[in-house]
């Protein structure tokens, strides 16, 4: 696996470091004072060094020449050794990813791993980090573990990962709700798995249990901990598990009865508007079971299903096949 970083977040790194005065994963000489005098000819020694590049006049040797400083000090300053550590975790994805590009974040909810997969079937990581976790090296390794527990899941054939989640019926605002289902319940997994290893988890098991519990309150409060246990114990995930669980928690898509929120058996789509089916005419109830034989009064309709039929009725004509 090719590791690969973009010029930008490299930059940026090793200005940050510099601009702080906080070179100092390396060791340096005893003493508090001995290591600020080390930080400092170091920081020295790197802007004189970067000054100089300012006299290349080719634009694409400067532009290299500064890669290659920026990469130097990054190295340097310790900075890839939580990277490089923390990936040696993780043999399967050190195995199966062709590269592993690393990039600076454009904000909190733009930080992550990601997978991608060409026509060649050539796989590719994408890690986008905030520099501000740099500077603290647990917090970054606890937080690399994570995401890279994400990769190394995408990357397992035993999770069976898809990168489009398969929810037909649902519609966009139910897609959204079932997203944000899915990476909770994952993240819980991970967290889970992080914890019995004896790793710090990104969130105790406290806090998923809560917003486990906030996702979930359609379901009592027994369930609720039955299930959540499951995923916090669960060491062997699965994608069509996951799909599973968050696709209709309330279980309305196969209720078949009246509920707010539930699919009418006729027409499938949501409604918290149910017809009063035991005071459907004869003639109605004949036109729903021409079409629907197992239709029952106790599955009802929908009010927009029951003004179609009425209106057919009145018509005098036939339900649309």
């Amino acid at each position: 696996m090719q590791l690969f970083y973009d010029e930008g977040f490299i930059e940026s790194a090793v200005l940050l470091c510099a601009s702080r005065g906080e070179t100092g994963r390396p060791a340096f000489a005893p003493g508090q004072a001995a290591a600020g005098r080390v930080q400092r000819l170091q920081i020295s020694r790197f802007r004189r060094e970067r000054e100089k590049l300012y006299r290349i006049l080719d634009p694409d040797e400067r532009n290299a020449a500064f890669f290659k400083l920026h990469l130097d000090w990054f190295r340097e300053w310790g900075l890839e050794q939580p990277l490089t550590d923390t990936l040696n975790e993780f043999p399967l994805v050190r195995e199966l990813l062709g590269v592993l590009a690393v990039r600076r974040s454009t904000g909190k909810d733009d930080e992550g791993a990601e997978l991608y997969v060409n026509e060649a079937n050539r796989r590719t990581g994408v890690l986008a980090l905030r520099l501000e976790r740099l500077m603290q090296d647990a917090a970054l390794r606890d937080y690399l573990r994570h995401e890279f527990t994400h990769l190394h899941d995408m990357l397992d054939p035993a999770f069976g990962y898809a990168p489009r989640l398969d929810l037909p019926g649902l519609n966009a605002a139910q897609q959204r709700l079932a997203r944000e289902r899915y990476r909770l319940v994952w993240d819980i997994t991970i967290d889970g798995r992080l914890a019995a290893a004896g790793h710090a988890p990104l969130e105790t098991r406290e806090q998923h249990a809560a917003a486990f519990a906030r996702g979930y309150s359609c379901w009592p409060e027994p369930k609720q901990v039955e299930a959540f246990n499951l995923l916090w114990h669960c060491r062997t995930p699965r994608h069509a598990d996951f799909l599973a669980l968050i696709a209709d928690p309330r279980g309305l898509r196969d209720a078949r009865r009246p509920a707010p929120g539930g699919s009418c058996p006729l027409c499938d789509f949501s409604t918290f508007h149910w017809a009063d089916a035991n005071v459907l005419p004869p003639e109605i109830i004949g036109r729903i079971r021409a079409e629907f034989p197992g239709w029952s009064r106790e599955q009802g309709l929908c009010g927009r299903c029951l003004e179609t039929y009425q209106a057919l009725a009145a018509a005098g004509g036939a339900a649309a096949p």
